[in-house]
């Protein structure tokens, strides 16, 4: 009898099925070009969000982007081309509306997740930024100089605040947009892709600015 045991659990540890993600990255790395497509393997339509920082490719790949995916199907996400004579790398950030739910509501898991943002207040200037992000540098510099009144959230430093940015964000885009950084909110106005920040700047009515 002391033998069965063992081999009752090996062969349980065998057996365990391995549970399919709600939805995946799916990485097709090519030699001249790498696909990466959020695969939805429910019977309800997602939304996947993406931040890819990359090096060694020929575009930029470190916009927040956002897109449906149907049920059961895969939509790509971002192409990058590599670099000839370079070695691409690249780290990213994925995940996806049910996934952020369930962060959401869980508790304890994590001292960042544990963080309880304030809701955002229309009048207020508020924008997403993350730490190397240059556009996010320049604006946030160019506030604190002229002493304008303004909330920064990093979407980089937990999971809530990207969740916050996105929850926003769905009423603006129709899920087909790359998303530039940083993302303004101002009187129920997303600003999601600023070109030329100098010319925002200049443009902007900083008078409505409480």
């Amino acid at each position: 009898m002391k033998f069965i045991f063992p081999i009752l659990f090996v062969l349980a540890t065998f057996f365990i099925p391995t549970q399919t993600p709600a939805v995946e990255l799916i990485e097709d790395k090519q030699p001249k070009r790498w696909t990466l497509y959020a695969q939805n393997n429910t019977d309800v339509e997602q939304e996947a969000f993406l931040m890819v920082k990359g090096e060694g490719f020929r575009r930029s790949a470190d916009r927040p982007i956002i897109k449906k995916i149907p049920p059961h199907s895969k939509v790509v996400m971002i192409i990058l081309i590599p670099l000839k004579g370079a070695t691409p790398t690249y780290t990213k950030v994925f995940t996806f509306e049910e996934q952020l739910q369930t962060i959401k509501k869980r508790k304890g898991a994590d001292q960042k997740e544990r963080v309880h943002l304030l809701p955002v207040n229309p009048d207020q200037f508020t924008l997403f930024v993350e730490d190397d992000c240059e556009k996010c540098t320049y604006l946030t510099k160019y506030l604190d100089r002229e002493r304008i009144k303004h909330r920064a959230l990093d979407i980089k430093k937990n999971n809530a605040v990207f969740d916050l940015m996105w929850s926003h964000l769905k009423d603006s885009v129709s899920g087909y947009e790359v998303i530039k950084l940083p993302v303004i909110m101002h009187k129920e106005t997303m600003y999601f892709d600023i070109i030329n920040m100098e010319h925002f700047i200049q443009n902007f009515d900083w008078e409505t600015v409480k």
